[in-house]
Order: structure tokens, then sequence, then C-alpha cells
């Protein structure tokens, strides 16, 4: 499976092809940075999505499923599709406003 860098996120002139592959249900695997993984370590215990962040990390490699990761993101700011502190300069915070999607409680 392929394993998703920040220059690959950032080069990108958009993310359809991520944000479709992930809404037929495949994991879009992304590996954090050194910045990221600062900004992890400053949020963790204080938003949710830190714990989404850790509970689908394995060696700096987050594995996103949009369904679950929606619903964290929401949990810390209803319907913004952000994380919390997070830079919107850096590729994390791009991949996770492309691949949210509103309102996924209410799909249930």
């Amino acid at each position: 499976m392929k394993i998703y860098t920040s220059e690959e996120i950032l080069q990108s002139e958009d993310l359809y092809d991520i944000q479709d592959n992930a809404s037929m249900g495949i994991t879009i695997k992304y590996q954090l940075t050194k910045d990221e993984l600062q900004w992890l370590d400053f949020v963790r215990g204080r938003y949710s999505i830190a714990d989404y962040i850790d509970k689908n990390m394995e060696d700096d490699v987050l594995s996103i499923i949009v369904y679950e990761l929606s619903i964290y993101l929401d949990y810390d700011c209803k319907d913004l599709g952000k994380a919390v502190c997070l830079s919107d300069n850096c590729a994390l915070q791009r991949l996770f406003f492309w691949l949210y999607h509103e309102d996924m409680e209410d799909d249930q």
C-alpha cells in the first residue's frame, strides 16, 4: 500500500485522486513529518484528533479512514475539517481538509 509523504501532498495541485480512493473505503497512509510529530506531542491529551492519530499510527505512518477522521475532527471543531493548532501550510492539515466529510455522524 502506498504511503504518501509531505512533499507529494504539498506539490500536488489537488488531492482528488486521494479523495476518490478514500471515498471508496481505501485506507490512506501518510508519513508524518518531524514538525507534524511535534504538533502531535503538543496537542496530545488536549484534542480528540490526537487520540485518533495515536490510535491509527504505527512507526509515524498514519492510516486514515475518512469516516473516523471526520468524526474526530468534528469532536474538536464541528464542520471545520481542520485539526486544531496545526498550520494550514503543512501537508497533514491539507490532507485532513481534503479528506474531511461533513456530518459523518448524521450518516450513521
